[in-house]
């Protein structure tokens, strides 16, 4: 007797919170994607410094949650792993093309900006997204995170060519080192893809005065 994989598409709930209201005058649109470990409802906190009135902030949950430390406590999620990873990267795919569509029909008009912001692990989601996806974006930032190897380079380049692209960076991060920062910028110039580079002190984290300064700049 043989075991074969099969698939098959179901139904699923996302679970995402925003900051700011839909009923607004929306002039910038954030879509931020949270880390490995991490809840949409506490990675949202870090953007209450450039909350204002003009300004929605939508913070998607990644699908996978799972007990951060043993078999209760803490509840973290992830965006995917490496185990049928073709499979996720399709579903939040789609998760996020969703959502996107469905908090732009909330809005009283179009925003002038939209930005997405991932931050670790939420910035190969977000490549992966742009690349695979269909809800262009104005800005694309990679905070504390990098560029995925097997990213579809030419397709995102493709979907991507009036997106400002930002690869943003602290020397003190442990996570993100300098070899793995350099990597990034080298896979992004091997494409020809420009990008803006920012650094800051801080760690693996976003702090609020380069999260201002990197809004400036919008």
């Amino acid at each position: 007797m043989s075991i074969s994989e099969h698939h098959i598409q179901t139904t699923r709930t996302a679970r995402y919170y925003s900051l700011g209201t839909h009923e607004a005058e929306i002039n910038e649109l954030w879509f931020v994607l949270h880390g490995y470990g991490q809840r949409a409802e506490a990675f949202i906190k870090n953007f209450l410094p450039i909350a204002r009135e003009d300004t929605l902030i939508i913070a998607p949950e990644a699908l996978s949650r799972f007990y951060t430390k043993g078999f209760a406590g803490d509840v973290g999620a992830s965006w995917m792993t490496r185990e049928d990873r073709i499979n996720e990267i399709v579903d939040y795919t789609r998760y996020l093309d969703n959502l996107y569509a469905e908090v732009s029909f909330t809005l009283k008009k179009p925003p002038q900006k939209i930005i997405g912001l991932g931050f670790s692990q939420g910035c190969p989601a977000l490549l992966r997204w742009q690349s695979e996806g269909k809800s262009p974006l104005n800005e694309i930032v990679l905070w504390s995170g990098d560029v995925p190897r097997d990213l579809a380079f030419a397709k995102f380049k493709s979907n991507t060519e009036k997106s400002r692209k930002w690869l943003i960076y602290s020397k003190t991060d442990e996570f993100i080192t300098p070899e793995i920062y350099k990597e990034s910028q080298e896979l992004y110039l091997s494409s020809a893809i420009p990008f803006e580079i920012m650094n800051f002190e801080g760690g693996h984290r976003i702090p609020d005065t380069p999260l201002k300064e990197l809004r400036s700049k919008f």
